[in-house]
């Protein structure tokens, strides 16, 4: 249960990052860049303990939200490295993945740990 709880905070605060790296006028700091970065390292350790678990759930489900993870951590690291050349939908998008896949996790936890 540690690591459902370790993975949906690390979702949250990488959530909250990105909110903040969007809508701050300066642009994202170093500050927010390494905390999505540990974000990262968490969400990847705690995912792949909770890899097991999914497959059991919905393996094809399991698989979009490991693929579309690993898309969201690349969208996140080009946002940041080209941050003063986004337009406004690329940050709708990556908003937008991010919650998207925030919800394909609680889906596959079947609501859990709420």
């Amino acid at each position: 249960m540690i690591w459902l709880w370790m993975h949906l905070f690390s979702w949250i605060v990488l959530l909250i990052v990105v909110l903040s790296a969007v809508f701050s006028r300066n642009g994202a700091g170093e500050l927010l860049k390494m905390i999505a970065r540990i974000c990262y390292v968490v969400a990847i350790i705690s995912g792949i303990m909770l890899l097991k678990y999914a497959w059991e759930t919905s393996p094809v489900l399991a698989i979009v939200k490991v693929v579309l993870a690993i898309g969201l951590i690349g969208f996140c690291e080009i946002y940041f490295s080209r941050e003063r050349d986004v337009g406004n939908i690329t940050k709708v998008l990556l908003v937008a993945a991010t919650i998207v896949v925030g919800i394909i996790g609680f889906i596959l936890a079947g609501g859990r740990p709420f």
